[in-house]
């Protein structure tokens, strides 16, 4: 059931996201703004022998979120003083990769923050500080939807990478050998994502819905495993099934994005 609900949590993230990129990228950040809750309330992390290490994450987390979804949006957020030259925020369309690396240097503040907060003596120091600042980093990663939908590929490539996260997962579900249902997961994701770019009124080949379906697929898939590993255990449902269903969603992110930059290319 964990697996079913998780799977189904993915597919319905994506298909919000998929309609809310037709109205507009704002509309795309509260989509996004509810994956990074649920990345942010993971489960706490687990010693080697089972027991829950102390890990003030939550704030962590979604403040990083927030950071990377407010400069994707507002990417002249980080042009520097007057005279300056905004060209060293990054070379790209907007402002999804330049919104990264601000959202992790933000997690490891509030990270460190919650940790002197702390009065329990500060156990596990180390591991509690990289699990949040961890989490900070899979909740920016969400933001790569915002930065498809607002790239040369727009509302369609959103669409082609959700339909590769949608039908890869579906293959997943199939009750056989792990690898093989990997390998089923690429291929639907492909099939997925082509239908969608033989479809859609793009310039897109089928060919880049393969590409970007794959990969989509192969990511959201590995989502789910690193998701439920790390939720292994757990019961409630960010945990149990909220949690493996947005990471999916927030790694297969930065694959579409990078598919939106890649239209002006020939050929795709």
């Amino acid at each position: 059931m964990p697996r079913l609900g998780s799977t189904l949590m993915s597919l319905a993230l994506v298909g919000v996201i998929t309609l809310t990129a037709y109205a507009g990228p704002e509309l795309v950040a509260a989509a996004v703004l509810v994956v990074q809750v649920l990345i942010a309330l993971a489960p706490s992390a687990i010693d080697p022998a089972g027991r829950a290490i102390p890990s003030p994450h939550f704030v962590a987390a979604l403040v990083a979120g927030v950071v990377a979804t407010l400069i994707t949006l507002f990417p002249g957020l980080l042009d520097g003083a007057t005279g300056s030259s905004p060209d060293v925020v990054g070379a790209t369309d907007h402002g999804m990769l330049a919104g990264i690396m601000p959202a992790i240097a933000v997690a490891v503040f509030v990270a460190l923050m919650a940790q002197m907060l702390r009065t329990d003596g500060r156990s596990d120091l180390v591991p509690s500080t990289t699990y949040a600042v961890t989490l900070g980093v899979f909740a920016a990663l969400a933001t790569g939807w915002i930065g498809a939908a607002q790239s040369l590929g727009g509302a369609e490539v959103v669409a082609i990478g959700s339909a590769g996260v949608a039908a890869g997962l579906l293959g997943w579900l199939v009750p056989i050998d792990r690898f093989v249902a990997a390998s089923l997961a690429i291929l639907t994701g492909a099939l997925g994502g082509a239908a969608v770019a033989a479809s859609v009124d793009s310039p897109m080949t089928w060919l880049f819905g393969v590409a970007i379906g794959s990969a989509a697929a192969l990511f959201a898939v590995l989502g789910q495993v690193l998701g439920r590993a790390w939720s292994r255990g757990r019961r409630h449902a960010a945990a149990g099934w909220g949690f493996p269903g947005a990471m999916s969603v927030a790694l297969a992110a930065p694959l579409v994005y990078v598919g939106g930059q890649l239209i002006g290319m020939s050929g795709v």
